[in-house]
């Protein structure tokens, strides 16, 4: 019996041990009471607020109440379910909208700054896309002018010919004449009449 004893007082004592100088908040309820005891039927000493976080103490198994500190120091009891260790709900509300807000704002400014970098974007294409017109039309030209001067020098080409097949056919017709002169020179000079040389009667 002295055993079974011990036993239930040493868990007692690790119960409280694994409660005691740990945080809890006060949940989503307005505010709950604060008794002098560990249940209801001790009078109440005050009000805890919703979100408030309180130092516990001691629990107590039986009644299922835990003895806590408020951050203004003062010392009482509550029942353990208006107890939870992370913030309540309406008391993160309203820094979880905030990092909403936040969040929010920064998408978008990630966004504007996305749309900002595509419309650079799309006229440095835009710009691209009118130099290359540019530069194909200006091409363009220059394959006209090319093949304008290509005409122009065959053309060229054919007078030079045309020129030169001239030019032999002037020195061919010149020497023709003069060819042709110089025999008819040579006909008729012996029916040329020549004067008779005077007799010297001295």
């Amino acid at each position: 019996m002295k055993i079974i004893k011990f036993a239930i007082t040493m868990l007692s004592l690790t119960l409280s041990l694994n409660v005691s100088a740990a945080t809890r908040y006060v949940s989503d309820d307005v505010f709950i009471y604060l008794h002098s005891g560990p249940s209801l039927d001790y009078r109440i000493i005050g009000t805890i607020k919703v979100g408030a976080s309180v130092t516990t103490l001691k629990y107590d198994d039986s009644t299922k109440f835990m003895q806590v500190k408020t951050q203004s120091g003062k010392t009482g009891w509550v029942n353990n379910k208006e107890l939870q260790k992370s913030l309540p709900a309406k008391t993160m509300l309203p820094t979880v909208q905030k990092e909403l807000k936040q969040a929010q704002a920064k998408l978008d400014s990630i966004a504007a700054e996305n749309d900002k970098i595509l419309a650079e974007k799309i006229q440095s294409i835009s710009d691209k896309e009118g130099l290359i017109t540019a530069l194909e039309s200006e091409k363009a030209t220059l394959q006209l002018t090319i093949e304008e001067l290509k005409a122009r020098n065959l053309e060229l080409d054919l007078l030079q010919d045309t020129k030169d097949e001239r030019v032999k056919m002037e020195w061919l017709l010149n020497g023709g004449g003069v060819l042709l002169f110089g025999l008819l020179l040579g006909l008729l000079i012996p029916f040329i009449p020549r004067r008779k040389k005077r007799q010297n009667n001295w």
